[in-house]
Protein backbone atom coordinates (compact mmCIF):
# COMPACT_ATOMS: atom_id res chain seq x y z
CA UNK A 1 0.00 0.00 0.00
CA UNK A 2 1.42 3.41 -0.95
CA UNK A 3 1.93 6.17 1.59
CA UNK A 4 -0.79 8.26 -0.08
CA UNK A 5 -3.28 5.37 0.18
CA UNK A 6 -2.59 4.95 3.90
CA UNK A 7 -3.01 8.67 4.37
CA UNK A 8 -6.30 8.69 2.46
CA UNK A 9 -7.65 5.78 4.52
CA UNK A 10 -6.74 7.67 7.69
CA UNK A 11 -8.59 10.73 6.40
CA UNK A 12 -11.66 8.61 5.62
CA UNK A 13 -11.70 7.25 9.18
CA UNK A 14 -11.41 10.80 10.49
CA UNK A 15 -14.37 11.88 8.34
CA UNK A 16 -16.51 8.96 9.55
CA UNK A 17 -15.61 9.89 13.14
CA UNK A 18 -16.77 13.45 12.47
CA UNK A 19 -20.06 12.15 11.02
CA UNK A 20 -20.67 9.91 14.06
CA UNK A 21 -19.81 12.73 16.45
CA UNK A 22 -22.17 15.04 14.57
CA UNK A 23 -25.11 12.77 15.37
CA UNK A 24 -24.37 12.96 19.10
CA UNK A 25 -23.97 16.74 18.98
CA UNK A 26 -27.19 17.11 16.96
CA UNK A 27 -29.05 14.99 19.53
CA UNK A 28 -27.86 17.22 22.38
CA UNK A 29 -28.77 20.37 20.44
CA UNK A 30 -32.24 19.07 19.67
CA UNK A 31 -32.83 18.26 23.32
CA UNK A 32 -31.96 21.86 24.23
CA UNK A 33 -34.17 23.24 21.44
CA UNK A 34 -37.07 20.98 22.52
CA UNK A 35 -37.01 22.59 25.96
CA UNK A 36 -37.47 26.00 24.34
CA UNK A 37 -39.97 24.84 21.67
CA UNK A 38 -42.52 22.48 23.29
CA UNK A 39 -44.14 21.88 19.88
CA UNK A 40 -41.33 19.47 18.99
CA UNK A 41 -41.97 15.79 19.61
CA UNK A 42 -40.12 14.09 22.48
CA UNK A 43 -36.55 13.13 21.60
CA UNK A 44 -35.96 9.59 20.37
CA UNK A 45 -32.86 8.01 22.03
CA UNK A 46 -29.68 8.03 19.96
CA UNK A 47 -29.53 4.22 20.05
CA UNK A 48 -32.75 4.10 18.02
CA UNK A 49 -30.89 5.73 15.13
CA UNK A 50 -28.27 2.98 14.85
CA UNK A 51 -30.19 1.19 12.08
CA UNK A 52 -30.20 4.44 10.11
CA UNK A 53 -26.43 4.83 10.49
CA UNK A 54 -25.86 1.26 9.29
CA UNK A 55 -27.30 2.32 5.93
CA UNK A 56 -26.22 5.96 5.87
CA UNK A 57 -22.52 5.53 6.73
CA UNK A 58 -21.65 3.02 3.96
CA UNK A 59 -23.61 5.13 1.46
CA UNK A 60 -21.85 8.30 2.56
CA UNK A 61 -18.43 6.62 2.48
CA UNK A 62 -19.08 5.20 -1.02
CA UNK A 63 -20.02 8.56 -2.48
CA UNK A 64 -17.13 10.25 -0.67
CA UNK A 65 -14.81 7.74 -2.33
CA UNK A 66 -16.35 8.27 -5.76
CA UNK A 67 -16.04 12.05 -5.43
CA UNK A 68 -12.47 11.80 -4.12
CA UNK A 69 -13.24 13.55 -0.83
CA UNK A 70 -10.29 11.86 0.90
CA UNK A 71 -7.85 11.99 -2.01
CA UNK A 72 -4.61 13.87 -1.50
CA UNK A 73 -4.88 15.56 -4.90
CA UNK A 74 -8.26 17.07 -3.91
CA UNK A 75 -7.06 18.16 -0.48
CA UNK A 76 -4.05 20.01 -1.87
CA UNK A 77 -5.90 21.30 -4.95
CA UNK A 78 -8.26 24.29 -5.34
CA UNK A 79 -10.37 24.91 -2.22
CA UNK A 80 -13.54 25.33 -4.29
CA UNK A 81 -13.20 21.79 -5.67
CA UNK A 82 -12.86 20.40 -2.14
CA UNK A 83 -15.94 22.24 -0.87
CA UNK A 84 -17.93 21.19 -3.95
CA UNK A 85 -17.06 17.51 -3.40
CA UNK A 86 -18.04 17.77 0.27
CA UNK A 87 -21.42 19.38 -0.48
CA UNK A 88 -22.19 16.77 -3.16
CA UNK A 89 -21.33 13.97 -0.73
CA UNK A 90 -23.63 15.48 1.89
CA UNK A 91 -26.38 15.87 -0.72
CA UNK A 92 -26.16 12.21 -1.70
CA UNK A 93 -26.17 11.25 1.99
CA UNK A 94 -29.31 13.32 2.53
CA UNK A 95 -30.92 11.62 -0.47
CA UNK A 96 -30.08 8.21 1.03
CA UNK A 97 -31.75 9.21 4.32
CA UNK A 98 -34.83 10.44 2.43
CA UNK A 99 -35.14 7.13 0.58
CA UNK A 100 -34.77 5.20 3.85
CA UNK A 101 -37.45 7.28 5.57
CA UNK A 102 -39.87 6.85 2.67
CA UNK A 103 -39.25 3.12 2.28
CA UNK A 104 -39.37 2.21 5.99
CA UNK A 105 -41.35 4.02 8.65
CA UNK A 106 -38.88 4.44 11.52
CA UNK A 107 -39.62 6.09 14.83
CA UNK A 108 -37.31 9.04 14.33
CA UNK A 109 -37.14 12.78 14.87
CA UNK A 110 -36.99 14.42 11.45
CA UNK A 111 -35.86 17.68 13.05
CA UNK A 112 -32.88 15.71 14.39
CA UNK A 113 -32.00 14.65 10.84
CA UNK A 114 -32.01 18.30 9.70
CA UNK A 115 -29.78 19.26 12.61
CA UNK A 116 -27.50 16.28 11.96
CA UNK A 117 -26.98 17.28 8.32
CA UNK A 118 -26.32 20.90 9.25
CA UNK A 119 -23.91 20.05 12.08
CA UNK A 120 -22.07 17.37 10.09
CA UNK A 121 -21.65 19.71 7.12
CA UNK A 122 -20.24 22.46 9.33
CA UNK A 123 -17.88 20.12 11.20
CA UNK A 124 -16.75 18.40 8.01
CA UNK A 125 -15.86 21.78 6.48
CA UNK A 126 -13.75 22.54 9.56
CA UNK A 127 -12.20 19.05 9.41
CA UNK A 128 -11.41 19.39 5.72
CA UNK A 129 -9.70 22.73 6.25
CA UNK A 130 -7.60 21.20 9.02
CA UNK A 131 -6.80 18.13 6.90
CA UNK A 132 -5.94 20.36 3.97
CA UNK A 133 -3.47 22.35 6.05
CA UNK A 134 -2.00 19.17 7.53
CA UNK A 135 -1.61 17.41 4.16
CA UNK A 136 -0.10 20.47 2.51
CA UNK A 137 2.39 20.71 5.37
CA UNK A 138 3.33 17.01 5.48
CA UNK A 139 3.16 16.33 1.72
CA UNK A 140 5.18 19.44 1.06
CA UNK A 141 8.05 17.75 2.86
CA UNK A 142 8.05 14.93 0.30
CA UNK A 143 10.69 15.55 -2.40
CA UNK A 144 10.09 14.34 -5.95
CA UNK A 145 13.09 14.22 -8.27
CA UNK A 146 11.98 14.94 -11.87
CA UNK A 147 14.42 13.89 -14.58
CA UNK A 148 14.82 15.61 -17.93
CA UNK A 149 13.49 18.89 -16.48
CA UNK A 150 9.88 18.10 -17.42
CA UNK A 151 8.02 21.22 -16.33
CA UNK A 152 4.63 19.61 -16.86
CA UNK A 153 5.47 16.71 -14.51
CA UNK A 154 6.80 19.12 -11.91
CA UNK A 155 3.65 21.23 -12.09
CA UNK A 156 1.38 18.19 -11.76
CA UNK A 157 3.27 16.89 -8.73
CA UNK A 158 3.12 20.27 -7.05
CA UNK A 159 -0.57 20.96 -7.69
CA UNK A 160 -2.05 17.45 -7.54
CA UNK A 161 0.11 15.82 -4.85
CA UNK A 162 1.58 18.77 -2.97
CA UNK A 163 5.18 17.65 -3.54
CA UNK A 164 8.38 19.63 -3.34
CA UNK A 165 10.06 19.20 -6.72
CA UNK A 166 13.72 19.03 -7.67
CA UNK A 167 14.63 18.98 -11.36
CA UNK A 168 17.50 16.96 -12.78
CA UNK A 169 18.47 17.67 -16.38
CA UNK A 170 20.35 14.46 -17.22
CA UNK A 171 18.43 11.18 -17.44
CA UNK A 172 21.58 9.11 -16.89
CA UNK A 173 22.19 6.30 -14.44
CA UNK A 174 25.43 7.72 -13.03
CA UNK A 175 24.15 11.18 -12.05
CA UNK A 176 20.95 9.61 -10.68
CA UNK A 177 23.01 7.21 -8.51
CA UNK A 178 25.02 10.13 -7.17
CA UNK A 179 21.93 12.19 -6.34
CA UNK A 180 20.15 9.30 -4.63
CA UNK A 181 23.22 8.57 -2.48
CA UNK A 182 22.97 12.11 -1.11
CA UNK A 183 19.54 11.17 0.31
CA UNK A 184 16.38 13.16 0.82
CA UNK A 185 14.61 11.96 -2.35
CA UNK A 186 11.23 10.28 -1.79
CA UNK A 187 10.26 9.47 -5.40
CA UNK A 188 11.68 9.81 -8.91
CA UNK A 189 9.78 10.70 -12.10
CA UNK A 190 11.27 9.26 -15.29
CA UNK A 191 10.43 10.21 -18.88
CA UNK A 192 8.73 7.41 -20.80
CA UNK A 193 10.35 7.94 -24.21
CA UNK A 194 13.74 6.48 -23.25
CA UNK A 195 15.29 3.32 -24.71
CA UNK A 196 14.37 0.18 -22.80
CA UNK A 197 17.87 -0.56 -21.45
CA UNK A 198 18.40 3.03 -20.36
CA UNK A 199 15.02 3.13 -18.64
CA UNK A 200 15.71 -0.21 -16.98
CA UNK A 201 18.97 1.11 -15.55
CA UNK A 202 17.26 4.19 -14.10
CA UNK A 203 14.52 2.07 -12.52
CA UNK A 204 17.16 -0.27 -11.07
CA UNK A 205 18.95 2.71 -9.52
CA UNK A 206 15.71 3.69 -7.79
CA UNK A 207 15.05 0.12 -6.66
CA UNK A 208 18.55 -0.05 -5.17
CA UNK A 209 17.70 2.62 -2.60
CA UNK A 210 14.00 1.67 -2.25
CA UNK A 211 12.63 4.84 -3.86
CA UNK A 212 9.53 4.48 -6.12
CA UNK A 213 10.09 5.30 -9.80
CA UNK A 214 7.17 6.89 -11.69
CA UNK A 215 7.41 6.46 -15.47
CA UNK A 216 5.40 8.94 -17.54
CA UNK A 217 3.16 7.32 -20.17
CA UNK A 218 1.55 10.39 -21.75
CA UNK A 219 4.19 10.92 -24.47
CA UNK A 220 2.32 8.80 -26.99
CA UNK A 221 1.55 11.38 -29.66
CA UNK A 222 -1.18 14.03 -29.85
CA UNK A 223 -3.52 11.85 -31.89
CA UNK A 224 -3.93 9.22 -29.16
CA UNK A 225 -6.08 9.42 -26.07
CA UNK A 226 -4.54 9.44 -22.60
CA UNK A 227 -3.70 5.83 -21.60
CA UNK A 228 -4.51 4.01 -18.38
CA UNK A 229 -2.99 0.79 -17.09
CA UNK A 230 -5.17 -2.32 -16.87
CA UNK A 231 -4.24 -5.79 -15.63
CA UNK A 232 -5.61 -8.86 -17.44
CA UNK A 233 -4.38 -11.85 -15.54
CA UNK A 234 -0.63 -11.42 -15.15
CA UNK A 235 -0.33 -9.12 -18.20
CA UNK A 236 -0.30 -5.32 -18.06
CA UNK A 237 -2.07 -3.49 -20.90
CA UNK A 238 -2.38 0.20 -21.72
CA UNK A 239 -5.97 1.15 -22.50
CA UNK A 240 -6.57 4.21 -24.69
CA UNK A 241 -9.94 5.96 -24.44
CA UNK A 242 -10.61 9.66 -24.91
CA UNK A 243 -13.26 9.78 -22.20
CA UNK A 244 -14.01 6.94 -19.80
CA UNK A 245 -17.35 7.59 -18.04
CA UNK A 246 -17.44 6.94 -14.32
CA UNK A 247 -18.88 3.41 -13.98
CA UNK A 248 -20.72 3.95 -10.67
CA UNK A 249 -22.28 7.13 -12.08
CA UNK A 250 -23.40 5.17 -15.15
CA UNK A 251 -25.02 2.63 -12.83
CA UNK A 252 -26.89 5.42 -11.06
CA UNK A 253 -27.86 6.86 -14.45
CA UNK A 254 -29.31 3.49 -15.50
CA UNK A 255 -31.33 3.13 -12.29
CA UNK A 256 -32.66 6.68 -12.56
CA UNK A 257 -33.50 6.14 -16.23
CA UNK A 258 -35.67 3.12 -15.56
CA UNK A 259 -37.29 4.58 -12.45
CA UNK A 260 -38.16 7.94 -14.03
CA UNK A 261 -39.24 6.33 -17.32
CA UNK A 262 -41.60 3.95 -15.49
CA UNK A 263 -43.05 6.91 -13.59
CA UNK A 264 -43.36 8.82 -16.87
CA UNK A 265 -45.25 5.95 -18.48
CA UNK A 266 -47.75 5.92 -15.62
CA UNK A 267 -48.26 9.71 -15.68
CA UNK A 268 -48.59 9.98 -19.46
CA UNK A 269 -50.69 6.84 -19.97
CA UNK A 270 -54.01 8.78 -20.34
CA UNK A 271 -52.41 11.17 -22.88
CA UNK A 272 -50.87 8.30 -24.85
CA UNK A 273 -54.23 6.52 -24.94
CA UNK A 274 -55.88 9.63 -26.43
CA UNK A 275 -53.05 10.01 -28.97
CA UNK A 276 -53.29 6.36 -29.94
CA UNK A 277 -57.02 6.73 -30.66
CA UNK A 278 -56.43 9.92 -32.71
CA UNK A 279 -53.67 8.30 -34.77
CA UNK A 280 -55.87 5.28 -35.47
CA UNK A 281 -58.91 7.35 -36.42
CA UNK A 282 -57.16 9.88 -38.67
CA UNK A 283 -55.12 7.57 -40.94
CA UNK A 284 -54.75 3.96 -41.92
CA UNK A 285 -51.97 1.89 -40.40
CA UNK A 286 -50.66 0.86 -36.98
CA UNK A 287 -50.61 3.23 -34.01
CA UNK A 288 -46.91 2.72 -33.34
CA UNK A 289 -44.07 3.08 -35.81
CA UNK A 290 -41.20 0.68 -35.08
CA UNK A 291 -37.85 1.42 -36.71
CA UNK A 292 -34.44 -0.20 -36.29
CA UNK A 293 -31.98 2.38 -35.03
CA UNK A 294 -28.36 2.40 -33.91
CA UNK A 295 -27.95 2.03 -30.16
CA UNK A 296 -24.92 1.74 -27.87
CA UNK A 297 -21.82 1.08 -29.98
CA UNK A 298 -24.04 0.87 -33.06
CA UNK A 299 -26.08 -2.18 -31.94
CA UNK A 300 -29.52 -2.11 -33.63
CA UNK A 301 -32.65 -1.90 -31.48
CA UNK A 302 -36.36 -1.37 -32.27
CA UNK A 303 -37.22 2.26 -31.47
CA UNK A 304 -40.89 3.08 -30.84
CA UNK A 305 -42.77 6.21 -31.89
CA UNK A 306 -46.37 7.17 -32.50
CA UNK A 307 -46.85 6.90 -36.25
CA UNK A 308 -46.79 10.42 -37.75
CA UNK A 309 -46.61 9.46 -41.45
CA UNK A 310 -48.98 7.70 -43.78
CA UNK A 311 -48.70 3.96 -44.14
CA UNK A 312 -45.81 2.83 -46.37
CA UNK A 313 -43.88 6.10 -45.96
CA UNK A 314 -40.56 4.27 -45.60
CA UNK A 315 -40.83 2.98 -49.16
CA UNK A 316 -41.12 6.59 -50.44
CA UNK A 317 -37.86 7.72 -48.81
CA UNK A 318 -35.67 6.97 -51.83
CA UNK A 319 -37.84 9.09 -54.12
CA UNK A 320 -37.55 12.08 -51.76
CA UNK A 321 -33.77 12.03 -51.27
CA UNK A 322 -33.32 14.91 -53.71
CA UNK A 323 -35.41 17.13 -51.40
CA UNK A 324 -33.26 16.41 -48.34
CA UNK A 325 -32.50 19.66 -46.46
CA UNK A 326 -29.91 18.26 -44.05
CA UNK A 327 -26.25 17.94 -44.95
CA UNK A 328 -24.42 14.73 -44.09
CA UNK A 329 -26.00 11.26 -44.10
CA UNK A 330 -29.12 12.41 -42.21
CA UNK A 331 -32.46 12.76 -44.04
CA UNK A 332 -34.77 15.64 -42.99
CA UNK A 333 -37.45 17.62 -44.87
CA UNK A 334 -39.24 20.62 -43.33
CA UNK A 335 -42.57 19.98 -45.04
CA UNK A 336 -42.42 16.24 -45.55
CA UNK A 337 -45.46 15.29 -47.68
CA UNK A 338 -45.68 11.92 -45.95
CA UNK A 339 -46.53 13.43 -42.54
CA UNK A 340 -50.21 13.32 -41.54
CA UNK A 341 -52.01 16.38 -40.09
CA UNK A 342 -52.12 14.87 -36.60
CA UNK A 343 -48.52 13.77 -37.11
CA UNK A 344 -47.37 17.37 -37.58
CA UNK A 345 -48.86 18.32 -34.22
CA UNK A 346 -47.29 15.29 -32.53
CA UNK A 347 -43.88 16.10 -33.99
CA UNK A 348 -44.02 19.77 -33.10
CA UNK A 349 -44.78 18.94 -29.45
CA UNK A 350 -42.50 15.83 -29.40
CA UNK A 351 -45.44 13.79 -28.11
CA UNK A 352 -44.67 11.22 -30.81
CA UNK A 353 -41.52 10.33 -28.81
CA UNK A 354 -43.40 9.28 -25.65
CA UNK A 355 -43.48 5.53 -26.49
CA UNK A 356 -39.68 5.60 -26.26
CA UNK A 357 -40.13 5.57 -22.50
CA UNK A 358 -40.66 1.84 -23.08
CA UNK A 359 -37.26 1.72 -24.79
CA UNK A 360 -35.74 3.37 -21.71
CA UNK A 361 -37.36 0.87 -19.35
CA UNK A 362 -36.11 -1.96 -21.60
CA UNK A 363 -32.57 -0.58 -21.46
CA UNK A 364 -32.28 0.27 -25.18
CA UNK A 365 -32.17 3.99 -24.49
CA UNK A 366 -31.50 6.54 -21.77
CA UNK A 367 -33.47 9.65 -20.85
CA UNK A 368 -30.50 11.78 -21.95
CA UNK A 369 -28.08 10.87 -24.71
CA UNK A 370 -27.38 11.39 -28.43
CA UNK A 371 -30.52 10.87 -30.51
CA UNK A 372 -30.47 7.45 -32.24
CA UNK A 373 -30.23 7.47 -36.04
CA UNK A 374 -31.78 4.92 -38.41
CA UNK A 375 -29.47 2.00 -39.18
CA UNK A 376 -28.67 3.24 -42.69
CA UNK A 377 -27.64 6.66 -41.34
CA UNK A 378 -25.73 5.12 -38.44
CA UNK A 379 -23.63 3.06 -40.84
CA UNK A 380 -22.82 6.17 -42.88
CA UNK A 381 -21.28 8.00 -39.92
CA UNK A 382 -17.53 8.35 -40.43
CA UNK A 383 -14.49 9.55 -38.52
CA UNK A 384 -14.82 10.96 -34.99
CA UNK A 385 -18.59 11.33 -35.38
CA UNK A 386 -18.91 7.61 -34.65
CA UNK A 387 -17.76 8.32 -31.09
CA UNK A 388 -21.29 9.52 -30.35
CA UNK A 389 -22.26 5.82 -30.40
CA UNK A 390 -20.13 5.18 -27.30
CA UNK A 391 -22.98 6.49 -25.10
CA UNK A 392 -26.45 4.98 -24.95
CA UNK A 393 -28.89 7.01 -27.11
CA UNK A 394 -31.46 9.17 -25.35
CA UNK A 395 -34.85 10.82 -25.54
CA UNK A 396 -33.29 14.25 -25.28
CA UNK A 397 -29.82 15.68 -25.78
CA UNK A 398 -27.88 18.90 -26.21
CA UNK A 399 -28.95 19.07 -29.89
CA UNK A 400 -32.59 18.53 -28.93
CA UNK A 401 -32.68 21.56 -26.64
CA UNK A 402 -30.54 23.79 -28.88
CA UNK A 403 -32.65 24.09 -32.00
CA UNK A 404 -32.75 20.55 -33.43
CA UNK A 405 -33.23 20.66 -37.18
CA UNK A 406 -32.28 24.34 -37.39
CA UNK A 407 -28.69 23.19 -36.83
CA UNK A 408 -26.43 21.71 -39.49
CA UNK A 409 -25.23 18.11 -39.39
CA UNK A 410 -21.67 18.90 -38.24
CA UNK A 411 -22.93 21.26 -35.52
CA UNK A 412 -25.31 18.51 -34.37
CA UNK A 413 -22.53 15.91 -34.25
CA UNK A 414 -20.19 18.35 -32.47
CA UNK A 415 -22.80 18.86 -29.75
CA UNK A 416 -23.17 15.10 -29.34
CA UNK A 417 -19.40 14.69 -28.99
CA UNK A 418 -19.33 17.53 -26.47
CA UNK A 419 -21.94 15.66 -24.44
CA UNK A 420 -20.07 12.33 -24.67
CA UNK A 421 -16.70 13.83 -23.69
CA UNK A 422 -18.09 15.88 -20.79
CA UNK A 423 -20.84 13.61 -19.52
CA UNK A 424 -21.89 13.77 -15.88
CA UNK A 425 -25.09 13.28 -13.88
CA UNK A 426 -25.24 17.04 -13.39
CA UNK A 427 -25.16 17.59 -17.16
CA UNK A 428 -28.04 15.12 -17.60
CA UNK A 429 -30.08 16.98 -14.99
CA UNK A 430 -29.43 20.31 -16.70
CA UNK A 431 -30.54 18.93 -20.09
CA UNK A 432 -33.68 17.38 -18.60
CA UNK A 433 -34.61 20.75 -17.08
CA UNK A 434 -34.11 22.43 -20.49
CA UNK A 435 -36.14 19.82 -22.37
CA UNK A 436 -39.66 20.89 -21.32
CA UNK A 437 -39.23 24.53 -22.46
CA UNK A 438 -37.75 23.25 -25.73
CA UNK A 439 -40.76 20.97 -26.26
CA UNK A 440 -43.22 23.76 -25.53
CA UNK A 441 -41.51 26.14 -27.93
CA UNK A 442 -41.35 23.51 -30.68
CA UNK A 443 -38.20 25.18 -32.04
CA UNK A 444 -36.57 23.18 -34.81
CA UNK A 445 -39.17 20.38 -34.71
CA UNK A 446 -40.11 18.76 -38.02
Amino acid sequence: MTEDKRLEQSILLQDLGVVLGSLGIAHLLRRQIAEVLPVLKPSVPVRDHVHLLLIFLPTWAWFAGRLGLQQVRLLVGPLLDLVRALLWTQAWGAAAIAVILVAVQFSINRSLIVLFLAVSTLLLVVAKLAQRSWVQRTRGQVLALVLEGTDEAARELQTLRGRCVERMSAAEVGPLHDRLRQGGVDEVVLPGELERERLRGLVAACEEVGVPALVRLDRVGPTLARPRAEMLGATLYLSYQRHEPDRPSLLIKGLLDRTLAAAGLIMTAPLMLVVAVLVKLTSRGPVLFVQRRGGLNGRPFPMLKFRTMREGAEKERQALLAANEMDGPVFKIANDPRVTPIGRLLRRTSIDELPQLLNVVAGHMSLVGPRPLPIVETRDLVGPFRRRLSMKPGLTCLWQVSGRNELGFEEWMTMDLEYVDNWSLGLDLALLLRTLPAMLSGRGAR
